[in-house]
């Protein structure tokens, strides 16, 4: 008999159409750590270099700022799973060659950065287009619960995968791993095809896709709260993500390992974010959202602090757990009340402003790597934590009322 907390904690999952979204979900979470690993590792083994790893994600980010938004506004125009299947099937490809060139032995880097370029395209328009198809599958009642579920479906592949993927690649060759999230994305494919997606309560007309971006900006600037809402993932989503930049040079030259050590530390921060997706979960509602993702957006900037005097092996993973953790709840509780805020014609439009957050994690990425480089990782990872630290103290500025959300 299954536990009555584990009943309520994955009650999303009893709705076909989510199961099959959610069961993607986790398998593209899976082939994004493998990439996230190999990438990292393979342009630091080139290159031995925190800047070039972060100018690698530069190359990602770049499309994700402009097809980001265009995402937006196509997800509340046309069909939302033939948009995923079109999405899925570029990332495949993008895999595959990333695949061929390191089996091959052709690889050099500014294939990294072309492909990073290419992959980064899939991601800007799926996170618009995937998130703005939950609240067609699922009951108000129970969005908190499935975005819950997807920050659980990527942390649990992060507690093992990327580990296993150090392991991999130790034991063989970095291409592997693209072949295996090669593999990964044709599942992903297949499980796309059978969702059921209920038609729409409203869809928004042809017209000028400039306009309606521009309108999806100006609702946003009327209602003070989702402005906060995107401003204050700013925060953890942008500034504090970017720490993954250093950890290579962090554990290679402050602790003196290798990519085992990198894979452990990326699987043991899952920990902690399938900790707080856990939690959050079995919930029936939660109250004073605004409050709680304030906290967790302040404990991800003081875990950071923490890193740059984390001089000792054994410190560094209470911390890599705490980041999980609070990055997790936030993430969740941002993504929900922006949904419950905005209308289903604007959503997917809303949702695409928030890519801003990730899209502009490299530009911090990179300060830290040239901050790292010329001073210390630890002096790298201090700078993240006032960005992160004042982006919270900005927020509370500008709407003090985010509280009582």
């Amino acid at each position: 008999m299954i536990p009555a907390t584990l009943q309520l904690a994955f009650r999303s999952l009893s709705n076909r159409n989510f199961r099959y979204l959610w069961f993607g979900q986790l398998l593209s979470a899976t082939a994004m750590h493998a990439d996230m690993v190999a990438r990292s590792w393979l342009v630091w083994d080139l290159t031995g270099s925190s800047t070039s790893v972060a100018s690698v994600l530069v190359a990602r980010a770049i499309p994700m700022l402009i097809l980001g938004l265009i995402g937006g506004v196509a997800a509340d125009r046309f069909d939302r799973r033939k948009m995923l299947m079109v999405i899925q099937a570029w990332t495949l490809l993008m895999h595959v060659l990333m695949a061929v060139l390191l089996l091959t032995g052709v690889i050099e880097l500014w294939h990294v950065y072309v492909l990073a370029f290419g992959l980064g395209a899939g991601m800007a328009m799926n996170q618009p287009v995937r998130t703005s198809i939950i609240p067609n599958l699922v009951e108000r009642k129970d969005m908190f619960n499935a975005m819950s579920l997807n920050s659980i479906a990527i942390n649990s592949t992060r507690l093992g995968g990327p580990a296993l993927m150090a392991i991999l690649i130790a034991a063989t060759d970095v291409g592997w791993a693209y072949v295996w999230a090669a593999g990964a994305f044709i599942v992903v494919l297949w499980t796309t095809t059978k969702i059921d997606i209920p038609e729409k309560s409203s869809k928004l007309p042809k017209g000028n896709p400039l306009s309606q971006l521009i309108e999806g900006f100006v609702y946003i600037g009327r209602h003070r709260a989702i402005l906060a809402l995107v401003l204050l993932g700013f925060g953890p989503l942008s500034i504090g993500y970017a720490h993954q930049v250093l950890l290579p040079q962090l554990v290679e030259e402050q602790y003196g390992r290798g990519i085992g050590l990198l894979g452990l530390l990326t699987s043991v921060g899952a920990v902690g974010g399938l900790t707080g997706g856990l939690y959050i979960a079995s919930r029936k509602e939660l109250s004073r959202k605004g409050r709680l993702m304030l906290l967790a957006a302040l404990s991800y900037g003081l875990a950071l602090l923490g890193f740059a005097g984390a001089t000792y092996v054994w410190m560094a993973f209470p911390l890599i757990i705490w980041i999980g953790m609070s990055q997790t709840v936030f993430r969740a509780g941002n993504s929900v009340t922006l949904m419950e805020l905005s209308p289903d014609r604007l959503r997917g439009r809303i949702i695409s402003a928030t890519l801003l957050d990730t899209a502009l994690s490299p530009v911090a990425g990179i300060s830290a790597g040239l901050v790292a480089d010329q001073w210390g990782v630890g002096a790298g990872y201090a700078l993240l934590s006032a960005g992160c630290l004042a982006v919270v103290a900005l927020t509370l500025i500008i709407y003090p009322k985010i509280r009582q959300i």
